[in-house]
Protein backbone atom coordinates (compact mmCIF):
# COMPACT_ATOMS: atom_id res chain seq x y z
CA UNK A 1 0.00 0.00 0.00
CA UNK A 2 1.08 3.45 -0.91
CA UNK A 3 2.03 5.99 1.78
CA UNK A 4 2.74 9.45 2.04
CA UNK A 5 5.18 10.45 -0.43
CA UNK A 6 6.70 13.92 -1.96
CA UNK A 7 4.91 15.39 -5.03
CA UNK A 8 7.42 14.36 -7.45
CA UNK A 9 7.97 10.90 -6.13
CA UNK A 10 4.13 11.04 -5.95
CA UNK A 11 4.20 11.46 -9.53
CA UNK A 12 6.25 9.31 -10.50
CA UNK A 13 4.04 5.93 -8.50
CA UNK A 14 1.20 7.23 -10.80
CA UNK A 15 2.62 7.09 -14.40
CA UNK A 16 3.43 3.17 -13.57
CA UNK A 17 0.21 2.73 -12.61
CA UNK A 18 -1.81 -0.09 -14.59
CA UNK A 19 -4.66 1.61 -16.17
CA UNK A 20 -3.68 3.01 -20.29
CA UNK A 21 -4.97 5.56 -21.89
CA UNK A 22 -5.06 8.40 -19.40
CA UNK A 23 -6.07 8.61 -16.09
CA UNK A 24 -8.64 10.47 -14.08
CA UNK A 25 -7.01 10.79 -11.11
CA UNK A 26 -3.83 12.86 -12.39
CA UNK A 27 -6.93 15.12 -14.34
CA UNK A 28 -8.35 15.36 -10.81
CA UNK A 29 -4.98 16.96 -9.01
CA UNK A 30 -4.52 20.38 -9.29
CA UNK A 31 -3.04 21.20 -6.09
CA UNK A 32 -0.52 19.31 -3.38
CA UNK A 33 -3.12 19.16 -0.96
CA UNK A 34 -5.34 17.12 -4.01
CA UNK A 35 -1.91 15.24 -4.81
CA UNK A 36 -1.24 14.13 -0.78
CA UNK A 37 -4.87 13.54 -0.13
CA UNK A 38 -4.94 10.39 -3.66
CA UNK A 39 -1.63 9.31 -2.14
CA UNK A 40 -3.40 8.72 1.20
CA UNK A 41 -6.38 6.95 -0.95
CA UNK A 42 -4.56 4.38 -2.64
CA UNK A 43 -5.07 0.65 -1.71
CA UNK A 44 -4.14 -2.68 -2.76
CA UNK A 45 -7.37 -5.62 -2.26
CA UNK A 46 -6.63 -8.89 -1.99
CA UNK A 47 -8.42 -11.72 -3.86
CA UNK A 48 -12.47 -11.67 -2.57
CA UNK A 49 -12.38 -8.68 -0.67
CA UNK A 50 -15.11 -6.72 -0.75
CA UNK A 51 -14.49 -2.73 -1.93
CA UNK A 52 -18.02 -1.25 -0.41
CA UNK A 53 -21.25 -3.62 0.36
CA UNK A 54 -24.83 -2.97 -0.16
CA UNK A 55 -26.50 -0.04 2.08
CA UNK A 56 -23.15 1.26 3.36
CA UNK A 57 -22.59 5.09 3.00
CA UNK A 58 -21.91 5.88 -0.43
CA UNK A 59 -19.56 9.27 -0.20
CA UNK A 60 -16.43 8.03 -2.71
CA UNK A 61 -15.88 6.54 -6.04
CA UNK A 62 -12.92 4.38 -7.06
CA UNK A 63 -10.91 4.04 -10.41
CA UNK A 64 -9.57 1.21 -10.87
CA UNK A 65 -5.58 0.70 -11.40
CA UNK A 66 -5.15 -2.62 -11.96
CA UNK A 67 -6.82 -6.42 -11.17
CA UNK A 68 -10.54 -6.93 -12.13
CA UNK A 69 -13.82 -6.22 -9.18
CA UNK A 70 -17.13 -7.93 -9.70
CA UNK A 71 -20.27 -5.68 -9.11
CA UNK A 72 -23.12 -7.42 -7.59
CA UNK A 73 -26.26 -7.41 -5.56
CA UNK A 74 -28.42 -9.82 -3.56
CA UNK A 75 -32.08 -10.04 -5.04
CA UNK A 76 -34.90 -10.48 -2.04
CA UNK A 77 -35.15 -14.30 -2.32
CA UNK A 78 -31.21 -14.24 -1.41
CA UNK A 79 -29.80 -15.24 -5.16
CA UNK A 80 -26.98 -12.79 -6.15
CA UNK A 81 -27.34 -11.04 -8.90
CA UNK A 82 -24.52 -9.78 -11.18
CA UNK A 83 -24.53 -6.30 -12.69
CA UNK A 84 -21.04 -5.99 -14.07
CA UNK A 85 -17.41 -6.17 -14.42
CA UNK A 86 -14.49 -3.40 -14.15
CA UNK A 87 -11.66 -3.42 -15.72
CA UNK A 88 -7.89 -1.02 -15.14
CA UNK A 89 -9.66 2.47 -15.72
CA UNK A 90 -12.96 1.53 -15.54
CA UNK A 91 -14.83 3.91 -13.03
CA UNK A 92 -17.30 2.35 -10.74
CA UNK A 93 -19.19 3.46 -7.32
CA UNK A 94 -20.93 5.76 -8.96
CA UNK A 95 -24.21 4.31 -8.35
CA UNK A 96 -26.16 5.33 -4.70
CA UNK A 97 -29.38 5.85 -3.59
CA UNK A 98 -31.53 8.83 -2.58
CA UNK A 99 -30.04 8.39 0.94
CA UNK A 100 -26.39 8.21 -0.37
CA UNK A 101 -25.94 4.53 0.38
CA UNK A 102 -24.74 1.84 -1.85
CA UNK A 103 -27.13 0.20 -4.18
CA UNK A 104 -24.61 -2.78 -4.66
CA UNK A 105 -21.69 -4.18 -3.51
CA UNK A 106 -18.09 -4.82 -5.29
CA UNK A 107 -15.92 -7.46 -4.68
CA UNK A 108 -12.39 -8.21 -5.86
CA UNK A 109 -11.64 -11.11 -8.80
CA UNK A 110 -7.99 -11.30 -8.07
CA UNK A 111 -5.45 -8.98 -6.35
CA UNK A 112 -6.31 -5.50 -7.39
CA UNK A 113 -5.29 -1.80 -6.89
CA UNK A 114 -7.48 1.03 -6.72
CA UNK A 115 -7.54 4.97 -6.00
CA UNK A 116 -10.54 6.48 -4.31
CA UNK A 117 -12.06 9.39 -5.11
CA UNK A 118 -14.38 11.58 -1.89
CA UNK A 119 -17.43 12.99 -4.24
CA UNK A 120 -16.02 16.25 -3.33
CA UNK A 121 -13.42 16.09 -5.63
CA UNK A 122 -15.96 16.86 -7.69
CA UNK A 123 -17.48 20.00 -6.88
CA UNK A 124 -16.44 22.82 -9.05
CA UNK A 125 -14.16 20.63 -11.48
CA UNK A 126 -13.97 20.71 -15.32
CA UNK A 127 -12.98 17.50 -15.29
CA UNK A 128 -15.98 15.90 -13.75
CA UNK A 129 -17.16 16.32 -17.40
CA UNK A 130 -15.01 13.47 -17.85
CA UNK A 131 -16.13 11.54 -15.32
CA UNK A 132 -19.53 11.90 -16.46
CA UNK A 133 -18.70 10.81 -20.06
CA UNK A 134 -17.18 7.85 -18.25
CA UNK A 135 -19.76 6.69 -16.59
CA UNK A 136 -22.39 7.15 -19.49
CA UNK A 137 -20.36 4.98 -21.30
CA UNK A 138 -20.57 2.47 -19.18
CA UNK A 139 -24.31 2.91 -18.01
CA UNK A 140 -24.48 2.93 -22.28
CA UNK A 141 -22.95 -1.01 -21.55
CA UNK A 142 -25.74 -1.90 -19.07
CA UNK A 143 -28.41 -0.63 -21.26
CA UNK A 144 -26.66 -3.14 -24.08
CA UNK A 145 -26.86 -5.76 -21.39
CA UNK A 146 -30.33 -5.19 -21.17
CA UNK A 147 -31.01 -5.64 -24.67
CA UNK A 148 -29.12 -8.32 -25.10
CA UNK A 149 -30.81 -10.38 -22.50
CA UNK A 150 -34.43 -9.40 -23.74
CA UNK A 151 -33.27 -10.51 -28.07
CA UNK A 152 -29.83 -12.99 -28.10
CA UNK A 153 -29.84 -16.43 -27.72
CA UNK A 154 -27.02 -18.18 -25.20
CA UNK A 155 -24.68 -18.10 -28.49
CA UNK A 156 -25.35 -14.51 -28.91
CA UNK A 157 -25.04 -13.09 -25.22
CA UNK A 158 -21.40 -15.32 -24.77
CA UNK A 159 -20.13 -14.03 -28.20
CA UNK A 160 -21.48 -10.15 -27.09
CA UNK A 161 -19.63 -10.16 -23.39
CA UNK A 162 -16.47 -11.71 -24.79
CA UNK A 163 -16.65 -9.11 -27.87
CA UNK A 164 -17.38 -6.01 -25.55
CA UNK A 165 -14.24 -7.15 -23.40
CA UNK A 166 -11.71 -7.21 -26.36
CA UNK A 167 -13.40 -3.84 -27.21
CA UNK A 168 -12.50 -2.78 -23.43
CA UNK A 169 -8.94 -4.61 -23.58
CA UNK A 170 -8.32 -2.76 -26.71
CA UNK A 171 -9.12 0.30 -26.26
CA UNK A 172 -6.76 0.37 -22.70
CA UNK A 173 -3.94 -0.75 -25.21
CA UNK A 174 -3.94 -4.58 -24.10
CA UNK A 175 -4.94 -7.47 -26.61
CA UNK A 176 -8.15 -7.86 -28.13
CA UNK A 177 -7.41 -11.31 -29.17
CA UNK A 178 -5.94 -13.30 -25.79
CA UNK A 179 -6.68 -12.56 -22.76
CA UNK A 180 -7.76 -14.18 -19.58
CA UNK A 181 -11.46 -14.36 -18.27
CA UNK A 182 -11.03 -13.30 -14.14
CA UNK A 183 -14.26 -13.88 -13.71
CA UNK A 184 -15.44 -17.52 -13.00
CA UNK A 185 -18.05 -19.13 -15.30
CA UNK A 186 -20.81 -18.90 -13.21
CA UNK A 187 -20.67 -15.28 -12.60
CA UNK A 188 -21.07 -14.78 -16.60
CA UNK A 189 -23.97 -17.18 -16.19
CA UNK A 190 -24.94 -15.35 -13.55
CA UNK A 191 -24.23 -11.81 -15.92
CA UNK A 192 -26.09 -13.03 -18.70
CA UNK A 193 -28.80 -15.08 -17.61
CA UNK A 194 -27.40 -18.41 -18.17
CA UNK A 195 -27.07 -21.70 -16.60
CA UNK A 196 -23.57 -21.78 -15.46
CA UNK A 197 -23.25 -25.14 -17.43
CA UNK A 198 -24.82 -23.26 -20.68
CA UNK A 199 -22.40 -21.23 -20.53
CA UNK A 200 -19.33 -23.54 -20.55
CA UNK A 201 -21.33 -25.72 -23.17
CA UNK A 202 -21.07 -22.81 -25.38
CA UNK A 203 -17.46 -21.98 -25.37
CA UNK A 204 -16.87 -25.79 -25.61
CA UNK A 205 -18.70 -25.14 -28.82
CA UNK A 206 -17.20 -21.79 -30.30
CA UNK A 207 -13.97 -24.14 -29.92
CA UNK A 208 -14.78 -26.69 -32.09
CA UNK A 209 -16.02 -24.74 -34.77
CA UNK A 210 -12.71 -22.67 -34.77
CA UNK A 211 -13.88 -19.45 -33.52
CA UNK A 212 -11.80 -19.52 -29.63
CA UNK A 213 -9.07 -21.00 -28.33
CA UNK A 214 -9.90 -21.82 -24.79
CA UNK A 215 -7.84 -23.04 -21.69
CA UNK A 216 -9.52 -22.78 -18.46
CA UNK A 217 -9.96 -19.03 -18.42
CA UNK A 218 -7.53 -18.32 -21.02
CA UNK A 219 -9.41 -17.03 -23.90
CA UNK A 220 -8.06 -16.71 -27.44
CA UNK A 221 -9.96 -15.06 -30.62
CA UNK A 222 -9.07 -16.88 -33.34
CA UNK A 223 -12.19 -15.72 -35.78
CA UNK A 224 -13.25 -12.43 -34.61
CA UNK A 225 -15.95 -11.88 -37.85
CA UNK A 226 -17.29 -14.67 -36.78
CA UNK A 227 -17.39 -13.96 -33.10
CA UNK A 228 -19.20 -10.52 -34.40
CA UNK A 229 -21.54 -12.18 -36.39
CA UNK A 230 -22.85 -14.72 -33.70
CA UNK A 231 -22.77 -11.27 -31.43
CA UNK A 232 -25.38 -9.71 -33.85
CA UNK A 233 -22.53 -7.14 -35.06
CA UNK A 234 -22.76 -6.02 -38.25
CA UNK A 235 -19.58 -7.31 -40.87
CA UNK A 236 -19.36 -5.94 -43.99
CA UNK A 237 -18.80 -9.13 -45.68
CA UNK A 238 -17.85 -12.87 -44.42
CA UNK A 239 -15.66 -15.26 -45.42
CA UNK A 240 -16.79 -19.12 -46.74
CA UNK A 241 -15.67 -20.23 -43.26
CA UNK A 242 -17.93 -18.07 -41.54
CA UNK A 243 -20.74 -18.62 -43.89
CA UNK A 244 -20.45 -22.51 -43.03
CA UNK A 245 -20.15 -21.67 -39.27
CA UNK A 246 -23.01 -19.80 -39.04
CA UNK A 247 -25.30 -22.44 -40.20
CA UNK A 248 -23.33 -24.91 -37.61
CA UNK A 249 -24.32 -22.33 -34.57
CA UNK A 250 -27.64 -23.31 -33.08
CA UNK A 251 -29.89 -21.56 -30.47
CA UNK A 252 -29.55 -23.41 -26.38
Amino acid sequence: MLTQVQSSHFVHECHICEPRGGCLGLQLLDSPEAQQQLSNAKKINRKSEHVYREGEEADCFYVLRSGSVKSYLVTEDGEEQVLGFYLPGDVFGMDTTEGQQRMSSAITLETTSLCRFPHAYLGGKAQGTNLLKITAEQMQRDHNLVLMLARKDADGRIASFLDDLACRYRSRGYSAEAFVLTMSRQDIGCYLGLAVETVSRTLTRFQECGVLKVNRREVEILDHATLRKIAGTRISSASPSCRQQEVEFKPV
